[in-house]
């Protein structure tokens, strides 16, 4: 441990000299000092970290949106939005019962192993974003560049032991593009948690009772069991969402405010939309009970069920009327009818983003549409027909909490002081004093600059345990982005944690991102104490 390395050196004041010493042992000296001022400053002064010494106006909180290009609000004419995850305020008891559902499948209709009954999910183990290997079944978390992040691989419900095993079958951490396309299978959406978490449990069970299985045909089975209970029969409410509907009370919260901040838009004269993969049946009883009344379709220019996104986006599919039970209309809907324009009060299923455009006349550029899927909400909208588009990312009330926290903010500190040490310490290696070191300093300095990168590592470990001790963060792998944040900033203008937060922002608002600070720029910390004097006025 560094801490016990330099327990026994003492620690200098700020102002030590960084010139170089002639005599060799200056170099050890030096670093030692170095080391413990770090400590020092970081890991003894945890006052410093504390919140009243944090700049208020700099902190993120979960009630804020989050932009990755600039968006005028003033632009956006139409608003489009998914129902689950998005609209939908789901409670904790869903992810427990898919987990629980799709077991049950798996014994009683695919011939697994009774003993499976047993398990019970843990909501701690699993985050969203992570990959799954259909051929090694490991699971694990990747950057943004496709690199490994090694200390979240796991087989079952145990971290993987011999990481040479990972190096040895990609030849390194980084998976090349077949193999992602090939053999991963990414949980990307808030209903994976509970398959990966599923995933994990079944092989823990497999490996300690002995029985042989392939990765993948694990993988494929929860998939089919996911389905089945998510869309069931393609007639019928899907057996989930029947569970979901007898005790919705259970499973969702009441959001008023959800209705008022549409009611406001709609004020404005925005037009408003509803595009879900889920069934009218299913909706009418979620929203109905979270805005409190049975005529949220009023708010809604357009309602379409059943739309089968991501598909939606490049099919040729047409809408269908969808008979809703209440009107005088009712009665006359034939759902086998050709659609060639939107009636007010009435629901579509299936249809086409060409058609949808067509019939409605909305321009590209001036719709925002806000989902919870990277892949069936977000990615071809923006990409095919240049839509806005806002990620609810549930995650970031957790993750700012972690992010704020006084103690995480003191080991971040602390690992980015010691990386700048050990980038300065290596650079002193290449000057002509070092050279004429004797080889026994030489060598005590190398052990002293790996004690340094050995506590680096134990603070990484620290940092990802702050936000889940098998997987870290949803965003981070160590300094790079996630390949989950990556791709959010590659498929959404903004992101937010709720979407009751786009009712405290007036409809001609400006998000400007934060101006992304390349490797060999310079960054100008002046700025946030001239922001300081500035805000003072």
């Amino acid at each position: 441990m560094l801490s016990h390395v330099l327990s026994t050196h003492t620690v200098v004041s700020r102002g030590y000299s960084s010139s170089l010493a002639e005599s060799s042992t200056c170099y050890l000296q030096q670093l030692q000092q170095r080391y413990n001022l770090a400590r020092e400053l970081c890991v003894k002064d945890a006052e410093r970290f504390s919140s009243s010494h944090v700049h208020a106006h700099f902190q993120p909180t979960s009630r804020d949106i989050f932009p990755n290009t600039e968006l005028q609000l003033s632009k956006v004419r139409s608003y489009g939005f998914d129902y689950d995850y998005t609209l939908a305020r789901y409670t904790d008891k869903l992810p427990e019962t898919i987990y629980t559902m799709i077991r049950d499948v798996l014994v009683n209709k695919m011939l697994y192993p009774p003993g499976l009954k047993s398990l019970k999910y843990d909501n701690s183990f699993a985050i969203r974003g992570i990959s799954y290997d259909r051929e090694t079944g490991w699971l694990f978390k990747l950057d943004s560049n496709y690199n490994i992040a090694m200390d979240t691989v796991h087989y079952g419900r145990e971290p993987l032991r011999d990481l040479e095993d990972v190096y040895s079958l990609h030849s390194g951490p980084h998976v090349a593009p077949d193999y992602v396309r090939n053999h991963l299978y990414h949980l990307n959406d808030i209903y994976s948690v509970p398959e990966a978490t599923l995933l994990a449990d079944i092989i823990q069970y497999f490996t300690e009772h002995g029985l042989s299985f392939h990765a993948r045909y694990l993988a494929e089975d929860i998939r089919t069991a996911g389905e089945y209970i998510h869309k069931g029969d393609g007639i019928s409410a899907s057996p989930l969402h029947k569970t979901i509907m007898s005790n919705i009370g259970d499973y969702l919260n009441r959001a008023p405010e959800l209705l008022h901040i549409l009611e406001t838009l709609k004020r404005e004269g925005k037009r408003l939309f509803l595009l879900t993969n889920s069934g009218y049946d299913y909706v009418d009883t979620g929203l109905s009970y979270m805005f409190g009344t049975r005529e949220w379709r009023d708010i809604f220019d357009v309602v379409i069920v059943s739309a089968r996104k991501p598909s939606w986006y490049l099919s040729h599919r047409p809408f269908r009327l969808v008979p809703t039970r209440t009107g005088a209309k009712t009665a006359r809907v034939q759902p086998w009818e050709q659609v060639d324009h939107f009636e007010d009060g009435q629901v579509y299923s299936g249809g086409n983003l060409m058609s949808f455009t067509g019939i409605t006349g909305y321009a590209d550029r001036n719709v925002m549409y806000f989902g919870d899927h990277l892949y069936s909400d977000l990615r071809d909208p923006t990409i095919q027909k240049g839509w806005f588009t806002g990620a609810i990312v549930s995650e970031l009330k957790h993750e700012l909490s972690v992010g704020q926290s006084s103690e995480y903010r003191q080991c971040v500190s602390y690992i980015q002081l010691i990386e700048k040490i050990l980038k300065h310490s290596q650079q002193e290696t290449r000057s002509e004093p070092y050279t004429q070191m004797s080889a026994d300093d030489k060598e005590a300095f190398r052990q002293l600059l790996d004690a340094g990168r050995m506590e680096r590592r134990l603070i990484r470990w620290k940092l990802r345990d702050f936000y889940n001790t098998n997987f870290g963060s949803v965003f981070r792998t160590d300094k790079n982005p996630s390949l989950f944040a990556s791709k959010i900033k590659a498929f959404a203008n903004v992101y937010t944690a709720d979407l009751s937060n786009l009712g405290a922002y007036p409809s001609d608002y400006v998000f400007y991102p934060k101006r992304v600070t390349q490797a060999h720029e310079s960054r100008i910390p002046e700025v946030d104490d001239l922001l300081d004097e500035i805000l003072k006025i």
